[in-house]
């Protein structure tokens, strides 16, 4: 019996030694995000508020040191040449505004056709300076830059050098769903929408689903425009935008 589980681990070590560094270190990297996006979540709101943003910057600046001290990834692959970042940064202006201008219409109008605002837990009750800090330090540096620079910059610069552009793509938007687990997982449930399991287990399927395709969307910026700009300035951007609007409405 020992001798088989011996012989099962020298297997399995010589199994993962086998694997390519390049491809180990994205895997690494991609079970890496997922233990702290998902390790976090754990925690309640009101304790998140109060580290998740300087815990995100602290490991988004070790994920960049690591990138460029030990992995020695370019700047191309991080998605971060200074030659692209404004025609980048250009184009996600222009996408989110896009974007952004339905659900601002409908968020305006709605009170014309179902008799009152739309409200958002988080939002609503803000204070003029408690909305100013989420969108301009909370929102964008703690999520909109965090998540592009780990995902569509480090992440996707790994698996890049891994296994190429469309390994690259599919790789980091199903670890951006996954990241979301937890956090999707407790807004199904807190919803009160569905309470049976199967209905719950749909509920937080489609929900990853959603967030993969969001993934996807935010890949392909950074593929079209080389550059991780386009996706910070539009995951920032349409989230800020319809945040202003169901406060102003409130």
């Amino acid at each position: 019996m020992l001798y088989r589980e011996m012989a099962s681990l020298v297997a399995l070590r010589t199994s993962v030694a086998g694997v390519r560094p390049e491809l180990r270190t994205a895997l690494a990297l991609t079970a890496l995000l997922l233990l702290y996006g998902n390790g976090t979540s754990l925690f309640s709101d009101d304790a998140r508020a109060g580290f998740f943003l300087w815990s995100n910057l602290a490991l988004l600046a070790a994920l960049l040191a690591w990138a460029f001290a030990s992995v020695r990834l370019t700047t191309a692959e991080l998605g971060i040449d200074r030659r692209k970042l404004r025609a980048s940064a250009m184009f996600g202006l222009a996408l989110s505004i896009i974007v952004a201008l339905p659900p601002v219409l409908f968020i305006i109008l709605a009170p014309l056709f179902n008799g009152g605002a739309v409200e958002a837990d988080g939002v609503t009750d803000r204070s003029g300076a408690g909305l100013a800090f989420f969108l301009l330090v909370r929102q964008p540096l703690g999520t909109a830059l965090f998540e592009e620079a780990a995902f569509r910059g480090v992440l996707y610069g790994a698996w890049l050098r891994a296994a190429g552009e469309r390994v690259a793509f599919i790789a980091t938007s199903v670890a951006f769903s996954m990241w979301h687990l937890v956090i999707a997982s407790r807004t199904v449930v807190d919803a009160g929408v569905v309470d049976r399991s199967p209905a719950l287990a749909a509920g937080v399927a489609v929900t990853l689903a959603g967030l993969f395709v969001g993934g996807l969307v935010f890949a392909y910026l950074r593929w079209h425009t080389r550059s991780i700009a386009a996706a910070v300035v539009a995951h920032w951007l349409i989230v800020a935008l319809m945040t202003v609007a169901v406060w102003a409405m409130a």
